[in-house]
Order: C-alpha cells, then structure tokens, then sequence
C-alpha cells in the first residue's frame, strides 16, 4: 500500500479483513451444515434400515414357523402314507387353507421323494427333474431340519409369470425318514409395501441379496433377469456402511436376523446437495451484500474520523511554507484531539527552542570546543589521590613515590606545554603511565603490554588519542568481568599506515560497527571523541575499526597515514 492514502489504506484492509472473516465463517457454516445433513442422512437411513431388517426378520419368522408347523401337520403326514383320493383332497384343502391366512403367499407345494408333486391347487404330477434342483437338495442337506430360503425366481399362476421367494422345508415321518420337502412360494406385497415406502431421499431405495448376492428383493423386478441391472447394483453391495466413490449416495447393509439375507438401503444425496448449493448461494449473496455495505459504511466512517487528519496535513504544510503562527484547531476523536494538542504544543516548544537555539549558538559552539579539548578526568585524579593517601597510611613510601611520579609525568605529557600534538613515543609514555597507576589499584586483576615499533617513535598525531581508548576498555570492559583483565597495545604498520592496535579482553558488546554513534565517553574525551579528532586530523586517510565479540574481546584499530600532516589543531 505504499504511495496510498490513509482512506484507501484503510478501506483496502477492512476488506480484505471482511473477505477473509466472511470466507471462514461461511467455510465454517457451510461444513456444519453439510456434516449435519450428511449426519442426519445417515442416521436417518441407519435407522430405516435396522428397523427395516427386524420388520423382514419377523414377517420372515412367522412364515418359517407356519412350514415348520406346516411340515409336522398329520394331515400332510397321512397323505404321505395313505395318498388316496380323500387323503389328497384334505391335503389340499389343508395347504389352500394356509395360503387364504396369508395374502403374500401365492402357492404351496409338497414334492415327495419319488417325484410327486402335491399343488395347493389340488393337481398332482410327477417331476423327477424337480429333485435335482438347489433349493430341494439344500433343504434335505440342512441342519436340523430348519427351512430354507430361495432367492427371487419365476413362478407361473394361471398363465402368468410371476417374482417370488420361496421357505422350502424338509419333510420326514415320525420315525426321521425323509419324505420330501414342503415349499412355500411368497409374493412382495407385504415387504414391497414396507420397504419401498421408505423415506431414502427421492432416488433412494433398498434391497436384499443373500450371502452369494443373489437378489431376494428389489423394487425393479428388471433387475432379477438383467444382467446390466444387476452389475449396476454392484457398486452399493460392495459398499459397506458408507458412501460410494462418487460421493452421492450412501449405503448401509444391515443383516437380517436368523437368515442369509443382507438388506442394503441406498440413499440418495441429491436433496442434501441441493440443499448445501442454496445454502452456498445464499452465503455468498448475503457474504456479498453485507461486503458492499460494510465497505460503504466504512468509507463514510473512515473519512469522517480522518477529516481531521487532513486539517493537520494542511496545517503542517502551511509551517513548512514558513506559516509558523499557524495552529490547529483539535476535533474529532479523542486520539486525534490528543495528537493536535500534542502537535500544537510541539509547535510551542519549537519555537522557544528556536529562539534559545539562536541566543545561545554561540556559547554552545564555545563548550563543544572546549569539551574537544578537555584532557584531565576528574575522577581518574580523584581515584589516583586516594589510591596514594591508601599507600601512605600503609607506609609503602616506595609505591607512593612511584606513583606520584607517574601521576606527574601522566599530566606533564597531557599538557604537553599547551600544544596540541605529541610524537608516538611520549603518547605510548602518556599511557604506559596512566596503565601503571590503574595496575597499583587492580593490582593482579589487570595485566597490559606495550609493543613500540623504533621507526615511528616522532610520529606525530594527536595527543591524548590512546589514553581514552584504554580507559574505555578498563572501566567499560575489563571492569565488567570476572576473569583477569588483559590490554594489549601495539604499534604496527603495513604498506600504507601505520597501526595503532588495542586490545582487550573485556566484555565486548554486539554488532560492532566501524564508526559506532553511540560510544561510552570517560573523562570528557570518549571513543567517538577521538574517531572525531582524528578524522580532522588527518583527513580521508585516515579510518578506525572496531572487531568484537561478546564476553570475550574488543579490538580497535586506528589506521593513521603513514606521512603524518602538519599541524592541523
């Protein structure tokens, strides 16, 4: 947003900020939403289901229970041994009787082991064919003599063709001989009615296969004889409680009790779909409604509370035109009303200070110079004084002596006789002198060392260049730490300088910078003092860097032209 107003800055983050709140919450929305159909859809459908497959179990029940008692009956059981006439007519009359208590049963049929065949509608005929077929041998084959159930197939009444499934029982006499096999053959009504009546969505349904997914039930009887239409059942037969790949519907399978059945509800999605793309439009449209009236809304209030703003733009524009009378009057919201004030009274105060700027120029140029040439730190003299009164009450005349020799020689080099600049050899002397009388109070903790290079002893350079230096490495590095504080000085040279290198161990500081701005000051005459002095000195040619590292070391080296100017202070 650079080069932009505030207005627009404003009005351009409200929003993004609105377009990315808005996209959350209706993301959000949206998910729940879906969940929450796509939970009810399944839940609901669950429920049908397992509802379903107890309703078939105890329809399925109460017909096993009528052929197993049906199989049992004496009268079927006297046929068998006796099949006169009479027999068969009480036969018939009983197996008719069974289909007239039940409207789904469509016929009964008892086929004996020779291949008679005993119809409800009284006919008897013989079919020797008829034993060989599955359901006649799986239901002599089953296990404690408990029926059958055969999947959906073609049975022909008066002509017509009609889809059944059938209850086959075993029958035997009273002594377990086998002696045929009862059959039962069931129209849909009663299961078609429940089932197809189920609330699956609009293109939902459900139907039933057994453990070959052969189909026992499907509202399109096509599908019993399509090989097209049972293929496309596939997909949902082999989706177990869940949805199918495309996503648009969902299954679940629920086993029928005490039988081989598995009752498979398919639910049709597109109502959820329909209703998750209206929920959709309807966020977007109220999303991009409320976006516009956000937005406008924002921009009335946003110029409005910036107004004032411009006020101070203006105001400050006129000053800089060299209006400086000109104040603002403060209105608006309290924070701007603050930042007027404080402007105004900024404005106040620069005016004063402007006015004690131009009377006291002078002097203040006066004490900068003086401050350049300031050499004596009070408090170096102070501590010094009182290091020898310690000596003294001590009677270590000896180290009094010394010192107090070494005080004045530091002071006789500092003077220097008035003059502003000092050979090489007696800066060294200055500040091999100020290192001795530091070492007389430090004792052990402080070590230093300082290597000479005889060719440059007359150099000339600025006096008091090395001494603040050193000082700022002992009050403000060695000072610092706990281990005994080193200082190296050594005089070096490479093809165009000459070197002056200080060392120390101290503690360093981060992120050191060839001309920091920034520097400790000692004694009126700080690091950044003599970077300064220096630079006048000997111009461009000359250059100081700064190397150091945290808790270990700092080292500065001063790099003076090897041709030293004349006089320039």
């Amino acid at each position: 947003m650079k080069n932009r107003s505030l207005l627009i800055q404003l009005v351009i983050s409200i929003f993004l900020l609105l377009v990315v709140f808005l996209s959350v919450v209706g993301f959000s929305f949206y998910r729940i939403t879906s969940t929450t159909f796509q939970n009810f859809t399944r839940e609901k459908t669950t429920q049908s289901i397992e509802q379903s497959g107890q309703f078939v179990a105890s329809y399925l029940n109460k017909l096993t229970q009528t052929t197993k008692s049906l199989s049992h009956n004496a009268v079927l059981q006297t046929y068998i041994q006796e099949p006169t006439q009479e027999h068969q007519d009480q036969a018939t009359f009983l197996l008719q009787s069974i289909l007239d208590t039940d409207l789904d049963l469509v016929e009964a049929n008892l086929v004996l082991t020779d291949g008679t065949i005993l119809s409800s509608k009284g006919t008897v005929q013989q079919d020797a064919t008829i034993q060989q077929e599955d359901w006649y041998q799986q239901a002599l084959h089953q296990e404690q003599m408990m029926p059958i159930l055969v999947p959906a197939h073609v049975q022909r009444q008066y002509g017509e063709e009609e889809w059944v499934i059938s209850i086959a029982q075993e029958v035997s006499s009273l002594d377990m001989t086998t002696q045929g096999v009862l059959r039962l053959d069931i129209a849909y009504t009663t299961i078609a009615e429940y089932l197809d009546h189920l609330d699956l969505g609009e293109d939902g349904f459900s139907f039933i296969v057994d453990d070959a997914h052969h189909f026992v039930y499907h509202p399109e009887k096509k599908v019993y004889s399509s090989q097209a239409e049972m293929e496309r059942m596939q997909p949902y037969i082999a989706t177990t409680n869940g949805y199918t790949q495309d996503g648009k519907t969902f299954v679940y399978q629920v086993q029928v009790p005490q039988t081989n059945w598995t009752l498979i509800g398919v639910s049709s999605l597109q109502a959820l779909t329909r209703i998750e793309q209206q929920t959709l439009r309807m966020f977007i449209l109220f999303g991009a409604l409320s976006l516009i009236g956000g937005i406008i809304a924002t921009l009335f209030l946003i110029r409005y509370w910036i107004k004032p703003l411009d006020d101070l733009r203006t105001a400050i524009k006129q000053i800089q035109y060299g209006q400086q009378h000109i104040r603002v009057q403060p209105r608006g919201a309290l924070e701007i009303k603050i930042l007027t004030n404080q402007f105004n009274e900024m404005l106040d105060a620069n005016d004063r200070l402007m006015q004690e700027l131009k009377e006291n120029e002078r002097s203040i140029r006066q004490y900068e110079l003086q401050a350049l040439s300031s050499q004596i730190n009070p408090h170096f003299l102070y501590n010094t004084l009182d290091t020898i009164v310690w000596m003294a009450e001590f009677h270590e005349s000896e180290r009094v002596v010394e010192v107090t020799k070494s005080l004045a020689r530091y002071f006789r080099l500092a003077l220097n006789q008035g003059k502003e600049e000092i050979t090489l050899v007696d800066e060294l002397d200055h500040v091999r002198q100020y290192l001795f009388i530091q070492k007389q109070r430090y004792g052990d903790q402080l070590q230093y060392n300082i290597e000479e290079l005889p060719a440059y002893s007359e150099y000339v350079l600025p006096k008091i260049t090395l001494q603040p230096i050193v000082e700022n490495a002992i009050y403000h590095g060695i000072k610092e730490v706990d281990r005994v504080g080193q200082i190296q000085i050594r005089v070096m040279e490479d093809a165009e300088h000459v070197i002056l290198s200080i060392w120390d161990n101290g503690i360093g500081y981060e992120k050191a910078k060839s001309r920091p701005k920034v520097i400790h000051k000692t004694g009126g005459v700080g690091l950044n003092n003599v970077d300064e002095r220096l630079r006048l000195y000997f111009g461009s040619a000359y250059h100081m860097e700064i190397d150091s590292k945290a808790d270990a070391y700092t080292h500065i080296q001063l790099f003076l032209p090897k041709h030293s100017p004349t006089s320039k202070l």
